[in-house]
């Protein structure tokens, strides 16, 4: 998937943001790299929070919660590919230990300052 540079992102480790702030190296519509000193083992699993950081974001929903799962370590990073939930999961409505959808990613990608064709390949992907 093409990958968007520097969006304006930042991540928190869990869900309650009371984890450092990492910066976010780029995106794109199956995953994010983020720039830590931290090295994860490929595979290992964990809840990631992505807060946007443009102008407006409070009126559009600035933060989501996804489960992401390491799949590259780099140099400055650690690269992430998002796991999202199956069909049943993302129908039933009940957000309480569910992570992001396809349709959450839509939505907050939706208002991610990012050029118009990398904005459609986020959105068609996601």
């Amino acid at each position: 998937a093409t990958r968007h540079p520097v969006p304006p992102l930042v991540a928190f480790l869990g869900t309650a943001r009371s984890s450092p702030q990492y910066g976010v190296g780029d995106i794109s519509a199956v995953g994010f790299y983020m720039l830590t000193p931290e090295r994860w083992l490929p595979g290992t699993e964990m809840p990631v929070t992505l807060q946007r950081t443009d102008e407006g974001a409070q009126d559009r929903g600035d933060a989501i919660t996804v489960l992401a799962t390491v799949v590259r370590i780099g140099s400055d990073g650690v690269g992430f590919a998002f796991v999202l939930p199956g069909s049943e999961q993302a129908e039933s409505g009940d957000r309480v230990g569910i992570w992001a959808t396809k349709t959450h990613l839509a939505r907050f990608f939706s208002g991610l300052k990012v050029s118009q064709p990398e904005q459609q390949n986020l959105e068609r992907a996601s």
